[in-house]
């Protein structure tokens, strides 16, 4: 009897065992259609997160992404930083209205720093960067300077890229650049910028394709090379424009001046920069000779109107519309030429609406989109679809 009841324990070792391999390939099969599904799922943002309702935020105007996601938000008008998760719970908080070390007047924006995980602070009202480390305790801060051309006025932005940091120094219509540890290293002004030997056409967005809402939608439209084809007085957002027009010259370099550059972006080989008053993105090459822009001023289809934060992530160039109050996203081939664009959100107070978002972030996975919906008093979390 022995050996009968043995043979039936085998067998339904053998039974369990095959159950848990097809189990293990339906999930092995399923992660990756999924994959595939979102791979070549057409370009999206579909809203996931709303953060700050319940935490009082006055026109949050920075949000940045730290390490597991974390959300740091720049309360500009309670002078404080705060800390969520990335499911908005709240963390910590720190900061008040000063000008000590430790303390900020009219804060604008923060970055992280992937390697230290330090959080730099762009302290506007006090004209300086401030460091922190990820609990809010001071390490140092830049930017203050006896002689007056290494001086912050108003800075409004700070990144790392290329092994330096860089500040748009707003109120002096410079950019700021210093090494890693805070020493100053360059100022680009309108007297520096030159024009490159491959500069190219005015980049403007194609306006032949149909404004959407942050549902998970995008245009389909294929745009035309990279024109400038939006007319100052064009048909309003979502509504066809018709055949794009052949780009103009490329503007000489001593027409390429600052207004009020209150953004920056990077990509390997560029540097995007917003120009609130120019209602324009400007491109230069990492040794700041200027190439083109990208963006006709205006308020209709894909133009701009007093941009702000931006950022660069796989081809894709986000906006933060302010002055529209909508995101308009480019993407773009060879780092400046615009095949497509697309327009998302609504003015407004409602759930999918913004109200002048001032900046924007990615997410180290370049999973999630933050937007820090100033006027409306919070920070809204998108997911990004089909942007690889």
């Amino acid at each position: 009897m022995a050996l009968p009841i043995k043979k039936e324990k085998l067998n339904k070792a053998f039974f369990l065992l095959s159950i848990i391999i097809i189990a293990i390939l339906a999930i092995l099969l399923f992660q990756k259609r999924f994959h595939l599904y979102f791979k070549k799922s057409p370009f999206s943002l579909k809203l996931v997160r709303i953060i700050g309702s319940a935490d009082k935020l006055k026109g949050p105007a920075g949000v940045a992404f730290g390490k597991r996601n974390n959300v740091y938000v720049v309360d500009s008008g309670n002078s404080r930083i705060v800390k969520f998760n990335i499911k908005g719970a709240y963390i910590r908080q720190w900061g008040i209205e000063g000008k000590a070390t430790g303390e900020f007047m009219v804060p604008l924006f923060a970055t992280v720093s992937e390697k230290s995980g330090n959080i730099y602070i762009v302290d506007s009202g006090n004209s300086r960067i401030q460091v922190f480390q990820p609990d809010g305790s001071f390490v140092s801060q830049f930017g203050i300077s006896k002689n007056s051309k290494r001086i912050l006025v108003e800075p409004t932005f700070i990144g790392f890229a290329y092994d330096k940091i860089y500040v748009a120094n707003s109120g002096s219509d410079n950019i700021m650049i210093y090494l890693k540890n805070g020493q100053f290293y360059e100022r680009k002004g309108n007297s520096s910028i030159q024009g490159g030997a491959g500069a190219v056409s005015s980049a403007a967005a194609p306006n032949n394709s149909n404004a959407n809402q942050p549902n998970g939608n995008s245009s389909n439209n294929t745009g035309a090379n990279a024109g400038n084809n939006s007319p100052k007085n064009g048909t309003p957002a979502g509504a066809s424009q018709g055949n794009n027009t052949t780009a103009p010259p490329a503007q000489a370099a001593s027409q390429v001046q600052f207004k009020k550059p209150v953004g920056i972006a990077f990509s390997k080989k560029y540097i995007y920069i917003s120009d609130y008053s120019l209602s324009e993105i400007l491109v230069f090459n990492r040794q700041f000779d200027y190439i083109g822009s990208i963006g006709t001023p205006g308020e209709a289809g894909y133009q701009l109107y007093h941009p702000v934060g931006i950022v660069y992530k796989n081809g894709y160039l986000y906006v933060a519309n302010y002055g529209r109050s909508i995101l308009t996203v480019f993407k773009l081939n060879n780092g400046y030429n615009v095949l497509k664009a697309y327009n998302f959100g609504t003015p407004g107070v409602g759930r999918d609406n913004f109200n002048h978002e001032s900046n924007i972030t990615i997410s180290l996975n370049g999973k999630y989109l933050a937007v820090a919906d100033t006027n409306n008093n919070r920070v809204l979390i998108y997911r990004i679809f089909g942007a690889k």
